[in-house]
């Protein structure tokens, strides 16, 4: 069985479940990163305002170096990220809001999302998918939830898919809340959030700036019928293993300080009794 994360962006996947990454290859699993929007922007025709974001080719040395550290094998599909395609954003701050009155016609992506699953699994149909579940509103985060969740239910691959929280999840309590699957991720322990001055003034700007979650207003009762559940993946003995490949994700680890964020993951991990969460449907 071979076992695919998709990662919206180049650490996306790393920060949220690199431990059960490093440990499905330590059982000599067969482990693939695909990450969606890897795509170079033209830096001319956007603002400086997104420039720290937009660093395609150190970033990709990064993603290498991280993924060769936990023995991951790794795809990028090169798809262009809501930031810096056009209509352009006025902020950056505005990739965390969605459009309900435009509906699913505003994600142009999903369909070339779904065709990267037609391959896989034409390949492998017993493969396992590793999906965002969209926490924290981020545009392109959503757009894989949306067409991860679709694929699911249009072709009863339920046993196939496990959606893990993405890191915007666990940053906060708030976030999480606003997801409708991610109210069911009930908070544990000291709230990761609270774990420095520093984190808790990021996370109280990122929840000041994401508008309530809407996802389930953006779909038919076909998608939202379903019943779910809370998975745990222990990791104990592969956090330092997940935090190493971390690091090596240095354009965006020096935004926040490696300290601030160590202790951050600690914390979260420590609440969870070294666990990664995931959430899957349950059986129909």
């Amino acid at each position: 069985m071979q076992h695919i994360f998709l990662s919206p962006h180049f650490d996306d996947a790393v920060a949220s479940c690199g431990g059960s990454i490093a440990k499905l290859v330590y059982e000599r699993k067969d482990v693939k990163v695909i990450t969606i929007y890897t795509r170079q922007p033209d830096l001319t025709s956007i603002s400086k305002k997104f420039d720290k974001f937009a660093i395609y080719d150190q970033r990709k040395k990064e993603d290498k170096v991280a993924l060769d550290k936990l023995s991951a094998d790794y795809k990028w599909m090169d798809i262009e990220e809501r930031a810096y395609r056009t209509p352009l954003l006025k902020k950056p701050t505005d990739v965390f809001r969605i459009n309900l009155s435009e509906g699913l016609k505003q994600f142009l992506n999903i369909r070339e999302i779904q065709t990267e699953l037609d391959k896989i699994f034409e390949k492998n149909p017993k493969t396992k998918i590793y999906a965002p579940l969209g926490v924290g509103n981020h545009f392109d985060h959503v757009e894989v939830f949306l067409a991860s969740l679709m694929y699911m239910v249009d072709n009863a691959l339920f046993d196939n898919f496990l959606f893990y929280l993405d890191s915007y999840g666990m940053f906060s309590t708030k976030m999480r809340r606003k997801h409708y699957l991610g109210k069911q991720i009930i908070s544990r322990g000291k709230k990761p959030e609270n774990s420095s001055f520093k984190w808790f003034m990021i996370t109280s700007v990122m929840n000041a700036m994401i508008s309530g979650h809407k996802i389930e207003k953006l779909l038919s009762s076909k998608y939202l019928d379903l019943e779910w559940e809370l998975k745990t993946s222990s990791i104990k003995g592969y956090e330092r293993t997940k935090f190493s490949a971390l690091m090596c994700y240095e354009s965006q680890v020096n935004l926040f300080g490696k300290k601030t964020l160590e202790k951050f993951f600690n914390r979260h991990h420590k609440n969870w009794d070294s666990s990664e969460l995931f959430m899957q449907v349950k059986e129909i």
